[in-house]
């Protein structure tokens, strides 16, 4: 392998996620800020003669940009007529990622355990000191190791940024000095496209790591968008498409025609005995999402934020059977906790902490790893008043997860 890059790739990006697939992006450029695909949106949003109705998430210190990425040499331009030029412009995109896991049994009472091993598919969406990939959760989930490997075959290690169960996606990052000159060379940055804007019997092209056999593309149409979807209890809307998303396709990239990523594939959400039924994520639904993972403070456990609670997940048939509305239901506090001192009333539904929506203790917990303790903030309930339901904001201090 070729020396290691020992300096950072270019000049620091705060991220800029919007670089170009068809403009053949490779990834160099200046300072940008964490806002990475706010000009982009905003951009498509105007061609549609539609606003983005909120900004994304920003850090609070940016930097503009002082170099803009060219268009390198060579670079072509899609059609519907030929889908080799989205293979030739997106392939640099894409990753394969294969994990490690630890899987435990239980056999008459003895514990085993074994290790087993997973592959799956990833997008290259942005830098800044680091690569950033996007992906879906169940991909990485119980990871005890992640390997990236690249178009030009070279490999990396990666470790999650952050991740999302409900809406089942990650981002996972990637050191520069892990990379080789030639592969930065050769890997590119995908261009974000505008989900909102499908419409049925629009062309897709699928790009993914197909029964972990390396990257392949298939061709379809969109069959539905906001198709309602439930796995494992949870509902999504999601862009049905009859391109072939095959196991190992997960956390690989649904295109238009121009090769602009519209969609991030699903091969969990595959029906085994329904043919040319595929799910993609429409990207637009979660690009909020994915700027808060990137964003996402490196927090050491210890430091984390608690609220001192003891709550029960409100199930979906929980919900309609007691007329309760969804989230985690705080049956005790514990003493003297932020919870408490915030005011946050006891029985009550928790929905949103900092804006981020919850519906289980788990989610809630991977909520707070994000936020520092003692930081403040804000809780939203669901509190019965008068025989009803209705949200209320807390602000609230979180205690700190090791004190």
């Amino acid at each position: 392998m070729a020396e290691k890059k020992n300096r950072r790739f270019g000049k620091k990006l705060a991220v800029a996620i919007i670089c170009g697939v068809l403009c053949g992006a490779v990834l160099a450029g200046g300072p940008m800020g964490y806002s990475f695909l706010k000009s982009r949106i905003d951009q498509k949003k105007e061609e549609n003669g539609k606003r983005t109705e909120e900004p994304l998430p920003s850090k609070e210190e940016t930097v503009e940009t002082t170099e803009q990425i060219t268009e390198p040499e060579g670079a072509r331009i899609a059609s519907v007529y030929d889908v080799s030029v989205v293979w030739d412009n997106v392939i640099p995109a894409m990753v394969v990622i294969d994990t490690k896991q630890i899987e435990t049994y239980d056999f008459f009472g003895h514990v085993y355990e074994e290790e087993s091993e997973g592959s799956g598919t990833g997008i290259i969406i942005g830098q800044s000191d680091e690569l950033f990939l996007v992906t879906n959760h169940h991909v990485i989930d119980g990871a005890t190791a992640i390997q990236i490997t690249f178009v030009d075959g070279s490999t990396a290690p990666a470790v999650v940024k952050g991740s999302n169960a409900k809406e089942d996606i990650a981002v996972l990052s990637v050191d520069f000095s892990d990379l080789d000159e030639e592969t930065l060379k050769k890997i590119r940055v995908a261009t974000i496209g505008d989900s909102d804007a499908l419409t049925g019997g629009e062309m897709v092209i699928a790009i993914g790591n197909a029964a972990g056999g390396g990257q392949s593309l298939t061709v379809g149409y969109v069959s539905a968008v906001d198709r309602e979807v439930e796995i494992e209890g949870v509902s999504m809307k999601l862009i049905q498409t009859d391109a072939a998303i095959n196991p190992g396709n997960s956390g690989g990239a649904l295109l238009n025609a121009k090769g602009e990523l519209i969609g991030i594939n699903n091969a969990k959400l595959v029906a085994t005995k329904v043919e040319g039924v595929g799910y993609s994520i429409p990207v637009s639904n979660v690009l909020s999402l994915i700027n808060r993972l990137v964003n996402r403070e490196e927090i050491p456990y210890e430091d984390s934020a608690v609220l001192g609670i003891e709550g029960k997940d409100v199930t979906e048939s929980l919900s309609a059977a007691l007329n309760i509305p969804r989230g985690v239901y705080i049956s005790a506090y514990t003493k003297d906790s932020a919870a408490e001192e915030a005011g946050i009333p006891l029985y009550s539904v928790i929905t949103e902490v900092n804006d981020m929506e919850v519906e289980t203790m788990e989610q809630l917990k991977e909520v707070l790893g994000y936020i520092r303790g003692g930081s403040e903030g804000t809780v939203t309930v669901q509190e019965r008043v008068e025989g009803e339901y209705v949200p209320r904001e807390y602000t609230i201090t979180f205690d700190r997860k090791g004190e």
